[in-house]
């Protein structure tokens, strides 16, 4: 049975092939299980990252391309994840309220600071509140920008992840072909942006953000 050594609430800013593809609210699980660890992080857009091995040292991550080894690196004041799936990524992590892992109907979240997050795993990461200006989960419609929502289907096939993007919400109004690739055109639910998908040899190779006329 795997022990949680740290619960805890944070920000994180995930780099998708150079471009910011979130910056916003996220929650954070470090499990034991043997000598497995696990890191479990989800952000607030729905994307979930589960990073695990014998160490922390020794992570990887499941992709639609594959397992990935993915390299681990802690800070004083927050943890990196960077791994590779055809796209460079990295996952900024930094805390700002921890919770007490040993579920009692008692327990009460309180504020991370060295002590508590020392106390609670060796290692554990140090939280507190990013400064700076605050931050938003809404994406800019930035043309080119990947898709944080989606970016967890880079790597899928065609067929088998349009039931993803339609059980999102997401409308498809077009396609087209260029060279050995095609994009197809499928419009957000709630902000109405445009979205392409470039597929090439069956699978997709990237999710961004296109101009509105696309999906007219």
């Amino acid at each position: 049975m795997a022990e949680v050594l740290v619960r805890a609430q944070g920000r994180c800013k995930l780099m998708s092939g150079g471009y910011e593809a979130f910056n916003g609210h996220c929650t954070f699980k470090h499990k034991k299980a043997g000598n497995t660890d696990a890191y479990v992080v989800k952000l607030d857009d729905g994307t979930d990252f589960n990073f695990s091995g014998p160490g922390v040292q020794a992570l990887s991550v499941q992709t639609y391309a594959g397992v990935r080894n993915v390299k681990h690196k802690a800070q004083a004041d927050h943890e990196v994840f960077s791994w590779n799936d055809g796209e460079a990524r990295r996952l900024s992590v930094r805390l700002d309220q921890v919770q007490n892992p040993d579920v009692r109907f008692d327990d009460a979240p309180q504020k991370a600071d060295a002590g508590s997050l020392l106390g609670a795993a060796v290692g554990a990461l140090i939280g507190r509140l990013i400064t700076g200006k605050p931050v938003t989960t809404t994406e800019p419609a930035r043309e080119g920008a990947p898709v944080s929502d989606l970016q967890s289907l880079v790597g899928a096939r065609g067929g088998q992840a349009e039931g993803t993007l339609t059980s999102k919400g997401y409308t498809y109004r077009g396609g087209t072909k260029l060279a050995d690739s095609s994009f197809t055109y499928w419009e957000q639910p709630s902000t109405n942006n445009c979205v392409t998908i470039r597929t090439t040899d069956g699978r997709y190779q990237s999710i961004t953000y296109t101009k509105r006329s696309d999906c007219n």
